[in-house]
């Protein structure tokens, strides 16, 4: 995937991958979908790299979005419920946030409460993804429906 543009909405098709750019506060959205496959997390982290750069963000923070972003990315491949389920991508930076939503088909997950969040056990396999979202941005939430999962994140950027 390319740069974005800012003047108009765009779609483009990458090895089963679809973009959709749209004007918002400070910038272009990005509204990616993509096939529930391992070789989608590198064709996500480009995209939001991508994007994110583009709205002239600090390169930490834009790295700190992106690892969240592909840890509940690569959560969502791990519990597609079926092949051909896209799992969509959304992304938006205001004035005040950079956020990402990562949404998919799948039974979803209670998100438990801790704080501050409980280090995972390093011997294990596993376990570490939502310790790292939490970590890395201001907010994580989770919305777990019959028709899918959702999960937001926020990095406030003052």
């Amino acid at each position: 995937m390319t740069g974005i543009d800012r003047g108009s909405t765009g779609s483009q098709s990458v090895s089963g991958a679809r973009a959709r750019h749209h004007d918002g506060d400070r910038g272009a959205r990005l509204e990616t979908t993509y096939p529930p496959q391992g070789a989608s997390a590198a064709q996500m982290r480009r995209a939001l790299r991508a994007y994110l750069s583009g709205q002239a963000l600090d390169a930490t923070v834009v790295c700190d979005v992106v690892l969240a972003a592909d840890e509940a990315f690569i959560n969502a491949v791990g519990h597609a419920e079926a092949p051909d389920d896209p799992i969509r991508v959304t992304a938006c930076v205001s004035e005040g946030e950079a956020s990402v939503e990562i949404q998919d088909g799948g039974g979803g997950f209670t998100l438990r409460r801790s704080e501050p969040p409980s280090v995972p056990d390093v011997r294990r396999i596993g376990g570490r993804g939502v310790f790292l979202m939490k970590s890395l941005m201001d907010e994580v939430s989770v919305r777990s429906e019959r028709t899918g999962t959702t999960v937001r994140m926020v990095r406030h950027l003052a």
